[in-house]
Order: structure tokens, then C-alpha cells, then sequence
């Protein structure tokens, strides 16, 4: 009924606009009769009168009346009079020429336009009309056919069995498409709520209804619509009073393949020419034609004004010629205007055209219903061909409007001015200019612009942004608004589901809170979404102007035009995947989501963009409740995994909970009918066909199934392995029972029936079973092998391919047929261990007596760094990879580049049944020898192997009291005595070996019993000579294996040897801009963020202690040295006493008394070692007033000059008082700290204790203290700032970085930013830090020691993606030769680390192409 009311309002308004514009034709329509009388020379000249009178005023009639009077007159008068006439003819004419562009307030009832589509809506088309206006087309209003359609769908019943569905308009129209249009409706803006609304029809009985039959001629161009698909051809209807249009099949053909082939649709609108004339006939041939429409133009005159409409291509003679357009003379005839704004922006106006040429233009619209009748014109190439603008030369015609949609930013010239705006033209665009309304120019009033001077004068260029695109003009809506080109978001379309967004509170409504998140763009939070907990009184939290910030749920902006967003805390900050698309949840997976309804079967779940599951009752609570709503409530964010993911209905179940509830005893719901016998044949019909099986009714009524693996006799036989039931297209089927079974019954009650089941028939369609195997799981690959028997196929056996094998999750799919072997049967525990037999060369049996010898496959079970890998074979075998066997070329820490889980291709190179032991090699020469290249470290399997004098590499594989001994291969091993170990004497030597290093040995012997020695001093191994030099403190020198970097660096060293030729005056010169600022160090970026390292005290503590007292000696010693060095001089004199000195034994043995500790201090006095742990020892007697005392005998003998000793005795103290002290001797201690030592360093000790301690109050306090008393300490402030990220109190982290950079000294910020910057990285927000650190690159870019920084910081995120761009972007920048080096150097390292050969190849490319740009620039 809405529909057809519609229609008839649509139908009254329609046939009004034509009745208007039809009063011209009322004094020459006839009601009977034959042809005019009048000659064709008389038809002429009264069709000159005739618009001759409509286009004349009264002051002409006026002037031309008195003419006759003065024939009388003599000759020279009538001269003179008549010049005066011509001239006052003239000067009123060119008064009269006033050439004005479209307007909304122009517009009448009964205006012709010609449009293009900008959008296609449901119900609706967009067109775009001329001079920027825009009108919509109801799908009622397309044509006859059409509306007749949708009239029937919406009345048909509910009940008929062929439903019917609206017209796709999207299918019948396209974006740029071309359309000729009335305007039915005009809606004038009455408040701010209802908006300019132009109503346009575009059914061809109302757009041609005032052309006459005698006006359409050969080269009309018409627009009608498709009312019948003929045998041979089209109808059309044309509009036109008795004539009808006919397209041959044949003709159309080429109309319809540039349409993409679709074949034309009843109601349809197609654009038209006419090829012959009418004359008497009711139907005229014409052709459907879309392009090449340039050349099909009207030569004929028309008998009528009415019957000139939008669209005809006509030719005229320009009258005159002004600076808002052109007059001109159509046919003789009638006067028509081109404006300004549709001549090309080529050139001048003036000297582009002149009076009297002739001209070729479209018309654009008419105006024919008022006293001033408007015909108005178009010269643009696009709008002559009524094709969309080619923007570049060569390039395929796109629509513009999607090419640059609203947001692009675009380079433009200021080309011409007009009282409304400025037109720019797009340099880098062709045939598309752009228009900036004078409103839109500044964000500040601007009154006029000048053409010859001031910011926006001709030829002035300017960055715009794109507010819009009028197809039909050509031009883009532009603004130069310095405010919008700043915004973030122009349209909807640019903000993305999920992601946060910084949004204004504007105010509360009954629905939610209405936030700005920009100027144009206003979103909503619903009442359930403004926090997770319910808001009775939301108007006391928000506050209008409130900055918030949110995520977004839903942005529509399609024709509700919609933002939705969420101010709760649980998805705001959530760490869970974010749901924006069925395609993006996958079984297992958790996530947060709300409940948007509570029914009784289960609860609907929402995530983001509108996505929603389903959570049953038995999955949202573990308990038994009659009703959710008394547990749960609407607008409660839920944390769920997905159960059931079944994308083709659209359906996502969701659990709440993962306990497994207990079965209860299954309730058997028996058949109805008699049970068919086992191994009788019957026919059944197919219900269902799922992946796995074929569901079927039984000729009795039971239900049944077919399994994949009883439909097929061999492999060979499925034509479609990834889908087997795909191939199956038959409603009936040949089926042999095999019997029945129970299944589980999904009924609606899930909570108090879950134990119910019914009987189900298990059929098949082979004689016997021997099918193939089926994939029928996607968690682990367990394969059916029977309908009602499986099997498991592990990892490593999943494919012969590593790279498959390793990811075959992503090459397996549910129901997917494969052949398969089984390796293993435990028929106790009902175990079948398969392999996917993918190639003739697959093992199909694996066992201790044939798998010698082969190359299998295996999963690394479990790394150990000094005995290597071990590596599951099957169930039942497992291997180990000694550390020998990793590689052809030993490495340091071989085993870091494997990980648990990871399929290995492996060699069997020893089998012991008895033992149940395997040897595996993963030696490429073993695994692959037919690609293997020279082995750099042979493998040694014997002692045979080895003689004498050889220099050998091995790893250490035990370091006992009597030796290290070295592993060479897995049976082959080698002592080294501690007398071989090193050319110098090494006291602790255990200390510098570690099991699994790998060292470089000469063999000393090789004996029969398979006893091998070997030496591991430099002297021996590289045959070089031992500097001859004594020393009591001898300093460890041990041999370690080349590293592999210096071959490695050797590519790029060349590479970059030239640049540094060629650039070394440019080093000698260059000045760095930043050079005078505080450097941030690039060796240790974690420098000062845990502890000081210069600032490193002994903690004090009860327990714990070395009492060995060789720390202590040690400590000593390196203190003390000037003492030692005058001791050693005063032995030197006192050589004649020989006394044996038995105290000498202190400084190797544990001090047990206090009186040990005395003898200690008297030799090292200044020692605060000895003190602190003097100290401990009194404490562990629990004598803590003597610990003080000890403490304060310290502070009293240690020497002045000894600055870092008295601190470490100080701190020691510290730690005393607060472990077992008052607060008020702790406070008076500190108070004496500070007078002593520098109070810094005092206050972050003091912050250190209370730190260890868990008293963060009064740290935090203390914090507080420090940074006023210590404002201009960049130190201060950042391990403040630590302190904060690590009690994971962000913002106020945040808020002292903003402090610190106001407090401290210029120079300072450089560091302290910095720092902030990588506190970020390691204990924030790495995207924050990685902003901050963009900013100061921003500002300081040939900071090396930055770039540096930055580089390791993102290495140690991992994003791999963001860091190859880093290095692509620091490498593109201007540093000299030698830092060039240093980046290269860095990001080859990296690739070699953790990317491919072919990353390493480009990164050694680039490097050489820089080298080549150098050495090209340097001459």
C-alpha cells in the first residue's frame, strides 16, 4: 500500500511538471484533421515569430510599434533615427546578457536535467546534475515497468510459494552511468532538521513527454526504457506520444558486452539513437548505444521549444561572448547560454571564442515553465561524448570520484575567479578541474578574493583536500581549509572498525552519549557501553567537552551513516583478539563480547561490526538455573571461545565456560519403524551432504548416513580430494546397511536433555570396505579410516615436504581424501599411527631393524645446549643428534637454532636394538648428499679418523677435576690435561670452560685403546711462542674459535672501501648538527634503567655470604694496588729474612671468628668488602649494636680520599637500619649520609633499599623529594620514571616525561627522551615509545647514536616488517661513507640473524648501489 500511494503521488506530481511545461503546445495541437497547411518556407518563418515573442520584453514591442509613425519623415531623419534604434537595441541587449550559474533557488517544478549517477543505494539513485546540485530517484520513479514490479513485490502475500524480490539496482545501474531526468519535487531547507531535497523522475513518459513525434529525426538522442525482451529483439518505450522503439538483437549486441554481457531487464533504462524517421509509423528504429554519442548530432530544427531536452547534441552561433559565458543561437532559432564553468579552463574566454563561430555543445538543461524560459549548454569534452573524464593520457578510463575519494589530497592552480569561489584546475590531472566555494578557502570570514593579488590571486598553487566529486561538472569539491586538511578523518568510510579513536563528549541522550569524533563525524556510545559497570546517574561521569577515548564498534556509511563506540574498559584495553568479520573467528580462539539479548535457550553475544554468536544455556554457566537474566544482564562484557564456526550458514557458537560436564546415562529414544537388516540394499534419499558423510532417509524413515571412507574404492577414483562429496550430484542413492548406531540428540533443551540420543543407520556404497583415508579434524590430524575407526598422523608425518609438514594446519581441510600407511597398531589402547604417504619415496615401515641407513623425518622433543637434540621419530622410536652431527661447519651454541616442535629431515647413522638407541645426524652431506658442497668439518665416526699433530675442533663435554674432555664425534673423545689447558698459569681454570663451548685442540696422542690427548695451549695449536713474562696476577688466556663474522664482514668491507675513498673529504669537513648535544650511548641502551653499574653496593644481608674469602683477597687486590706495590718493594729489600709468614693463609681461607676479620682489616684497612661482610658476620650472631658499631669504625678508618668505599659502607648501614632498625634511626643515618657523601647518589641508594624491600610508598615519597631537590637531573627523572612503568603506573609516567622536559636544561632533553622512549619499548607501550622516538628522529635525523637506539629497540620487538623498513629508511637518508658502513653492517648482521639468503643478497645489493651512487656523484 506504501508503495502504491507512492506511485501515485509520484504519477500526480509528474504529470503537473508536464503539464506546465506543455502550455506552448496548446495553440498548435489539433484535436482532428489532416497534415499542416502551411509550406514548409510558412512553418518557418512562424516558428521565427514564435520565438521571436517568447524571448522579447515589452520594451522592444514598445519601440518596434512607433516605427510605421516615422516613415513620413525625410530621408536624413529617418537615418538618424534608425541608427539611435539599432544602437539603443544593442546597448540593451548586451544589459540583457546576464549569464548566471544553476542555483537551488533557479530550480522549478519541471526542470529537464541531465545527470550521472554518483551512488546507488537499495531504493534509491544519487545523480549528480549540474553546477554541484544533487537529486535522488526513487526506485518507483525509474520507469513504468519498474514501478509496476515493485508494486507487485510488495503486495504479494506471505503465503505464495515464489517470493519475490526487489530489482538489484546496483545490477541495472552503474556509478558515472548517464541519465536524463524532471524534477518532481522540490524541497526548500525549513529548519536546521530538514534539509534541500531535489526529487527526480527518470520514467521516459515524463522526461519526453513535451516531444513532439515530428522532432524525433535520425541523430536524436533519447532515453527510454526496456518494456519487452523479444524473439528478434527489444521494445523500448520512448516517452513520446505514439511512437515506440525497436532494438534489433543484433544491434544491441555490443551495448549489452560493454555492460559486462548482462542482457537487458524489463524496466531497465538504456540510452538511445534514433536511426530513421517515424513519419506515419507508431515504431522507429533506434540503436542502444552508451559511447561514441559525440558524433550523433541534430541537425534538423525543432517545430517547438519544448521539444529541446537535456542530452540532444546540437550545433549553434555564438551571439556574444562575455566573461560568465557564451550566447548562442540555437538553430536560427531559439538563444541559449554555456557557462563559464562548462567552457575548458584552456585559455581566455575572449580570445578562445568569437562572435559568429559556429559551436557544438550538449544540452545540459532547460527551464521552459516560467517567464524567462533558460536553455543551457556544455562544451566539456566528457560531457560532448557523455563519457567519464580520462584523467591521464594513456590510461584507462576510471571514474574519478573512486580514484580520489573524499580525503585525497590534491596539488592545485588557481585558474579563475567568480563571486562564489575560486576554480582551480589539477596539474597533475587532465579534464578535471576543482572548485573551492570562497567559505571553504580559510578556516577564518573571508569577504572577496582578488584575481591580481593577495594569497589566492590567478596562478597561485595551493594543497587541497577533496570534499566531494560532481561527475556531471567534472570538478571536485575541494576546501584549502588549513583545519580540515589537518583532520584525521573526512568520511566515515576512514575510520576502522576496532581501532581507538580520541572522541569529544558533546552530551547524554536517552540512547547513550553523543561524542564528536570530528568536527563532521558524530558517534554514539549506547547506555550499556559507557562502562562496564552499570551507570545509574552517567551525567555525573561525563561531562560535555570531555576529551574520551573509545573503540569502535560499528562505522556505517552507507545509508544510515553511522558511528558506534565503546567506552568500556574491558574492550577499550583488551589484549584479546578483536572481532570484526565471521572470516576472523576460528574454533578455540578467545575474545571479549557483549550480551546484546538473553532468551531462554541461550544468550546472542556482539562483537565489533555488527558480528554475533550464539552462546547456548549449557554454555554460559556451569550451574543449573531456571532463568540467565537473574545471573546475567544486557550490556555485559563476556570473555568466550568459539565452540562452532560454520561460515557458509553465517552461524558462530560461543562457550562462556571449559569444564567438561559429566555424561549422564544416555536415554535411547527408539525408532518408530522396523530396523533394516545388516548387509541388505535399499535406495535411500539424500538429505544433507556435509564434508565428512552424506546424510539419508531410509525407505522406512530412519535417518542414516554414507561416510566418506564408504563411498569410494580407491583414491583414484575422487575427482576432488580437497572436497570429496562436492563430485556427488544425485537425489537417490544405492546404499547396503552396515548397521546401527547411537548418536547424540541436539534438542532445544540443552540443560535437561543432554543424554538423550537416537538411533542412526550407517550405510555404504561399496561390496567391501576398502576406502580411502579422510581428514576429519582440524586440531590434530587425526584421519578416518572407517566410519566408525581413526587414526592419528603426527606432525613430523604429515607430508614429505618441511615446509608442509611444518605448517599443516594451513594444507589440510576437513573432508580432505589421502593415502596413508599405518607404522604402528596398539590395539590395548585402541592407537593407529599413520603416515600421509604424499610420494614414492615415503617410508611406510619405521622400526629398529630397517630404519638404518634412511633419511626419516622427526619433532624435535627437547633441546639440551651440551648433549644436543632428541628427536621423535614415531610413538615407538626416538633419536639423538649429538652436537657434531647438527652441522657440516661447527658453530658456537649450535643448538640455538632449533625449537621444540620443529620437523627435521634426519639421517639414521646408528641403530642399537638391545639398547633401544638411535643415532641421527643432521649433516647436510648425510641428509642431502647429492647437494652438499665441501664439508668444513668432516665427521670423525673413529679414532681411525685421527693421528697425531692434527688440529681438530670439537666441543667440551665434561670438565672434571682431572681435565676437560672434548667431544670430536659421537664415539670419539679426547682428554685434555690441566697441564695442556694453557700457555699461562690459571689458578680457577675450571671457571673459563663451560660444557658445550667450542674450542680448537691439537691431537698430542692417538693411542691403540682409543685413548686420544689433545692440547689446547695457543703454543701448540697455532706453533707460536710464549712471551716470556712473570707475573704474580697472570691474566687468563684462552684460545676460542674464530668467529665466523670476520669472513662475513669481509663482502661488505669491500663494498664500502670505495665509498670511504671517495668520501673521506667529505668526513674531514661534514659538521654534525647535533654534534654540541648529549649523545645517547648505543652500547648498553638499558644503561642507568635497573642500577647504575658505577653505582653497584653490596647489599647487606644476613646469609648468602662467600665465606671462602677469595672475593674478599680479590677485591683487595684490585683495590689496593698502590699498598701492594710498596709491599713488594719492601719485601725486595727485606730478602735476607727467610721467616715464614703464616698469616699469609688469610687471604686463601674463610675468616671463622671475628679475630680472622681483624687480621684482614689490618692488612687492607681501606677495604669496604671487608667491613660490609664484618658486619653480616656480627648479624648472623644477631649482635646488631655491634654491626653498627663495626659500620661506624669503618666510616671512621677508611681514608678520605676512598669516596666510593666510605658510600658502600654508608649504604651498607642504610640497609642495617632498615632491616633492623626504627624509621627515625634510619632518617637520622640518612641525614648524616647526605652531609658526608654527594646527596644524589645518598637518595637513590636510599630509594634502592625501599625499592627491594616493598616499601614503594615511601619510595615513591622519597621520588617525589628527589626530583625537586634534583630538578635539573635527567638521571633522576627517568629512573623515577621507571620506577612508575614497573608498578605499571603509566600515566604518571607519562606525566613526569611531560615534567622532566620543562625542568631540565635544553641539552638534556635529547637523553632524557631517549630514555623515556625505550622505558616505553621494554615496559609500556612499545607503539607509544615508537612514536616519541619518531618525533625525535623528526628533529634530529643525523643522529647516528639514535638511529641506533631506535634500530635495537625494534629488533627487540620482533617485528620484522617494521624493522627491514627502518633500516630501508635510515639506509635512503644522507650520512657520510663510514656511518653508512655502520648501518649496513648492522642491518646485514640482522638479516643474517633472522632472515633468508635472499634478504642477506638484497641488503649486500643495496649496499653496492650505494657504493655505485658514490663513487657516480664523486665524478
Amino acid at each position: 500500500m506504501v508503495a502504491k500511494k507512492r506511485k501515485t503521488a509520484t504519477e500526480s506530481e509528474a504529470t503537473t511538471a508536464v503539464a506546465t511545461t506543455s502550455k506552448a503546445n496548446e495553440e498548435v495541437n489539433f484535436p482532428r484533421g489532416g497534415a499542416s497547411a502551411l509550406t514548409p518556407v510558412e512553418y518557418r518563418e512562424i516558428s521565427n515569430k514564435v520565438a521571436s515573442d517568447l524571448f522579447s520584453t515589452s520594451e522592444q514591442k514598445s519601440e518596434d510599434e512607433p516605427a510605421k509613425k516615422k516613415l513620413k519623415a525625410d530621408k536624413k531623419k529617418k537615418t538618424k533615427s534608425t541608427a539611435a534604434t539599432a544602437a539603443a537595441q544593442s546597448k540593451d541587449k548586451k544589459k540583457r546578457v546576464v549569464i548566471n550559474e544553476l542555483s537551488f533557488k533557479k530550480l522549478t517544478v519541471g526542470t529537464l536535467l541531465l545527470g550521472s549517477i554518483s551512488r546507488i543505494n537499495d531504493l534509491e539513485l544519487v545523480v549528480a546534475l549540474p553546477h554541484q546540485l544533487v537529486g535522488t530517484v526513487a526506485i518507483t520513479d525509474i520507469s513504468e515497468t519498474m514501478s509496476a514490479y515493485v508494486e507487485k513485490v510488495a503486495n504479494q502475500n506471505e503465503d505464495e510459494e515464489e517470493t519475490l524480490s526487489l530489482p538489484d539496482l546496483h545490477s541495472l545501474f552503474h556509478v558515472g552511468q548517464w541519465v536524463r531526468c524532471r524534477i518532481t519535487t522540490l524541497q526548500d531547507r525549513t529548519n536546521k532538521l530538514v534539509k534541500k531535497r531535489i526529487e527526480l523522475s527518470m520514467k521516459p513518459e515524463v522526461v519526453n513527454a513535451d516531444l513532439h513525434k515530428l522532432d524525433v529525426v535520425p541523430g536524436t538522442a533519447l532515453s527510454a526504457s526496456v518494456d519487452s525482451v523479444e524473439d528478434h529483439g527489444y521494445v523500448l518505450s520512448l516517452g513520446v506520444k505514439g511512437l515506440t522503439g525497436f532494438c534489433k538483437s543484433v544491434d544491441a549486441k555490443s551495448f549489452i558486452e560493454s555492460r559486462g554481457g548482462n542482457e537487458l531487464m524489463p524496466g531497465q533504462i538504456v540510452e538511445c539513437v534514433v536511426r530513421a524517421k517515424p513519419g506515419s509509423k507508431r515504431t522507429v528504429e533506434v540503436e542502444l548505444k552508451d559511447t561514441g554519442l559525440e558524433n550523433d548530432s541534430i541537425t534538423e530544427p525543432f517545430s517547438r521549444i519544448t521539444s529541446v531536452t537535456p542530452g540532444q547534441l546540437v550545433t549553434g552561433t555564438i551571439e556574444e561572448v562575455v566573461s560568465t559565458g557564451l550566447t548562442v543561437k540555437l538553430m536560427g532559432l531559439y538563444e541559449t547560454t554555456v557557462d563559464a564553468s562548462h567552457l575548458p579552463l584552456s585559455g581566455d574566454i575572449n580570445k578562445q571564442y568569437s562572435v559568429g563561430a559556429k559551436i557544438n555543445y550538449r544540452i545540459l538543461y532547460c527551464i521552459l515553465n516560467t517567464e524567462q524560459k533558460t536553455i543551457a549548454g556544455s562544451v566539456l569534452p566528457h560531457i560532448l561524448s557523455l563519457s567519464s573524464p580520462v584523467l591521464n593520457k594513456g590510461e584507462a578510463s576510471a571514474y574519478p570520484g573512486i580514484t580520489f575519494p573524499t580525503g585525497s589530497f590534491l596539488d592545485v592552480r588557481v585558474v579563475r575567479i567568480t563571486h562564489s569561489g575560486v576554480n582551480v584546475s589539477i596539474p597533475a590531472l587532465q579534464n578535471v578541474t576543482g572548485f573551492v566555494h570562497i567559505s571553504r578557502l580559510a578556516d577564518e570570514h573571508i569577504k572577496s578574493v582578488s584575481g591580481s593579488s593577495g594569497k589566492f590571486q590567478i596562478g597561485s598553487e595551493h594543497r587541497a583536500r577533496v570534499l566531494g566529486y560532481n561527475p556531471t561538472d567534472a570538478i571536485f569539491q575541494l576546501t584549502l581549509q588549513p583545519s580540515i586538511l589537518n583532520e584525521k578523518y573526512m568520511s566515515i568510510d576512514d575510520v576502522q572498525v576496532g581501532s581507538m579513536v580520541v572522541c569529544t563528549a558533546l552530551k547524554l541522550v536517552a540512547s547513550g552519549l553523543l561524542v564528536n569524533v570530528t568536527k563532521k563525524i558524530v558517534g554514539l556510545v549506547p547506555t550499556h557501553h559507557l562502562s562496564d559497570v552499570h551507570l545509574t546517574h552517567p551525567e555525573t561521569k561525563f561531562k560535555s567537552g570531555m576529551n574520551l577515548k573509545a573503540r569502535v564498534l560499528l562505522a556505517e556509511d552507507g545509508e544510515r551513516r553511522r558511528v558506534i563506540l565503546t567506552l568500556k574498559n574491558s574492550l577499550t584495553k583488551t589484549d584479546l583478539p578483536i572481532i570484526t568479520s565471521l572470516e576472523q573467528a576460528k574454533v578455540g580462539e578467545a575474545t571479549h563480547g557483549v550480551i546484546v539479548s538473553i532468551k531462554k535457550a541461550g544468550c546472542i553475544i556482539g562483537f565489533f561490526n555488527n558480528v554475533t554468536a550464539f552462546a547456548p544455556a549449557s554454555e554460559m554457566t556451569e550451574t543449573t538455573t531456571q532463568a540467565l537474566d537473574t545471573i546475567f544482564r544486557i550490556g555485559q562484557t563476556v570473555k568466550v571461545n568459539f565452540i562452532d564456526v560454520n561460515l557458509e550458514a553465517k552461524k558462530l557458537i560461543v562457550s562462556c565456560i571449559n569444564t567438561k560436564r559429566t555424561t549422564k546415562k544416555k536415554e535411547v529414544v527408539a525408532p518408530s519403524t522396523d530396523v533394516l537388516k545388516p548387509g541388505e540394499k535399499t535406495t535411500a534419499q539424500v538429505k544433507e551432504c556435509k564434508r565428512t558423510q552424506v546424510n539419508i532417509t531410509l525407505p522406512n524413515g530412519m535417518e542414516g548416513r554414507v561416510h566418506l571412507t564408504e563411498m569410494f574404492k580407491s583414491i583414484d577414483e575422487i575427482k576432488n580430494r580437497k572436497h570429496p562429496t562436492r563430485s556427488l550430484h544425485l537425489t537417490e542413492l544405492e546404499v547396503r546397511v552396515l548397521g546401527l548406531r547411537d548418536v547424540k540428540l541436539h534438542t532445544y533443551l540443552p540443560i535437561s536433555n543432554t543424554s538423550r540420543v537416537k538411533q542412526t543407520i550407517d550405510c555404504s556404497l561399496l561390496e567391501e570396505s576398502h576406502a580411502p583415508r579422510f581428514v576429519s579434524t582440524r586440531n590434530q590430524l587425526r584421519v578416518s579410516i572407517g566410519g566408525h575407526l581413526s587414526g592419528i598422523i603426527r606432525k613430523q608425518h604429515t607430508s614429505s615436504n618441511i615446509a608442509t609438514a611444518n605448517s599443516f594446519e594451513k594444507h589440510f581441510i576437513i573432508g580432505e581424501a589421502i593415502e596413508v600407511a599405518a607404522l604402528f597398531v596398539n590395539v590395548a589402547k585402541s592407537i593407529i599411527e599413520l603416515i600421509h604417504v604424499d610420494s614414492p619415496s615415503t617410508p611406510t615401515t619405521l622400526d629398529y631393524d630397517t630404519i638404518e641407513g634412511k633419511v626419516v623425518q622427526g619433532c624435535v622433543r627437547t633441546i639440551d645446549p651440551v648433549r644436543g637434540l632428541l628427536v621423535q621419530l614415531t610413538s615407538q622410536l626416538a633419536g639423538k643428534v649429538c652436537l657434531t652431527d647438527l652441522s657440516d661447519k661447527y658453530i658456537e651454541n649450535p643448538t640455538q637454532h632449533f625449537k621444540e616442535g620443529d620437523v627435521l629431515q634426519c639421517a639414521v647413522v646408528g641403530v642399537d636394538a638391545n639398547k633401544k638407541r638411535i643415532a641421527l645426524s643432521l649433516r647436510h652431506s648425510l641428509v642431502s648428499p647429492e647437494t652438499a658442497t665441501t664439508v668444513e668439518n668432516k665427521e670423525i665416526k673413529t679414532t681411525d679418523d685421527l693421528k697425531a699433530d692434527d688440529v681438530v675442533y670439537g666441543y667440551v663435554e665434561n670438565i672434571s677435576d682431572s681435565g676437560v674432555f672434548l667431544q670430536y664425534g659421537r664415539h670419539v673423545n679426547a682428554r685434555v690435561k690441566i697441564a695442556n689447558l694453557s700457555d699461562a698459569f690459571i689458578k680457577e681454570w675450571k671457571s673459563i670452560f663451560t660444557t658445550g663451548q667450542l674450542v680448537k685442540s691439537k691431537l698430542l696422542s692417538v693411542e691403540a685403546d682409543k685413548k686420544v690427548e689433545a692440547s689446547l695451549k695457543q703454543s701448540v695449536v697455532e706453533g707460536t711462542p710464549v712471551a716470556a713474562k712473570k707475573s704474580k696476577k697472570t691474566k687468563v688466556v684462552s684460545e676460542q674459535v674464530t668467529k665466523e663474522a670476520e669472513d662475513n664482514d669481509s663482502d661488505e668491507d669491500e663494498i664500502m672501501k670505495e665509498a670511504e675513498k671517495d668520501d673521506s673529504e667529505e668526513d674531514d669537513s661534514e659538521e654534525d648538527e647535533d654534534e654540541d648535544e648529549e649523545e645517547v650511548e648505543v652500547e648498553d641502551e638499558d644503561e642507568e634503567m635497573e642500577d647504575a653499574s658505577e653505582e653497584e653496593t653490596p647489599v647487606l644481608a644476613v646469609s648468602g655470604f662467600d665465606w671462602t674469602g677469595q672475593a674478599a683477597a680479590k677485591l683487595e687486590a684490585e683495590s689496593d694496588s698502590e699498598e701492594e706495590a710498596e709491599e713488594q718493594k719492601s719485601k725486595k729489600k727485606n730478602k735476607k729474612s727467610a721467616v715464614e709468614d703464616k698469616t699469609a693463609e688469610l687471604s686463601t681461607t674463610a675468616p671463622q671468628v671475628a679475630s680472622d676479620y681483624e687480621r684482614l682489616l689490618v692488612g687492607s684497612p681501606n677495604s669496604s668488602y671487608l667491613w660490609i661482610n664484618y658486619m653480616a658476620y656480627q648479624l648472623q650472631l644477631s649482635e646488631i649494636a655491634k654491626a653498627r658499631e663495626i659500620g661506624e669504625r669503618a666510616l671512621k678508618t677508611i681514608s678520605f680520599r676512598e669516596e666510593q668505599e666510605k658510600l658502600n659502607v654508608w649504604v651498607a648501614m642504610l640497609n642495617l637500619e632498615n632491616n633492623f632498625g626504627s624509621e627515625d634511626t634510619l632518617n637520622e643515618l640518612f641525614k648524616r649520609a647526605l652531609a658526608y657523601c654527594e646527596p644524589k647518589k645518598i637518595y637513590l641508594q636510599l630509594i634502592k633499599i625501599y625499592e627491594r624491600s616493598d616499601k614503594h610508598d615511601k619510595a615513591d615519597a622519597l621520588w617525589i623529594e628527589a626530583t625537586k631537590k634534583f630538578s635539573q637531573s635527567s638521571k633522576v627523572w627517568t629512573l623515577y620514571g621507571l620506577f612508575c612503568l614497573q608498578r605499571n603506573e603509566v600515566e604518571k609516567a607519562r606525566e613526569l616525561f611531560q615534567k622532566s622536559l620543562k625542568s631540565l636544561p635544553k641539552h638534556k632533553h635529547i637523553k632524557t627522551i631517549s630514555k623515556f622512549a625505550l622505558m616505553e619499548f621494554k615496559h609500556g607501550e612499545p607503539e607509544r615509545g615508537r612514536t616519541i622516538f619518531e618525533g625525535l628522529m623528526s628533529s634530529h635525523p643525523k643522529r647516528v647514536d639514535l638511529w641506533s637506539v631506535y634500530l635495537d629497540m625494534e629488533i627487540r620487538a620482533d617485528d620484522q616488517g617494521l624493522i627491514r623498513r627502518l633500516f630501508e629508511r635510515v639506509t635512503s637518508l644522507k650520512f657520510s661513507s663510514k656511518k653508512m658502513k655502520f648501518f649496513f653492517k648492522k642491518w646485514l648482521q640482522y638479516e643474517r640473524e633472522n632472515g633468508s639468503e635472499d634478504d642477506v643478497e638484497r641488503v649486500k645489493e643495496k649496499a653496492l648501489s650505494y657504493v655505485e651512487n658514490k663513487s657516480t656523484s664523486s665524478l
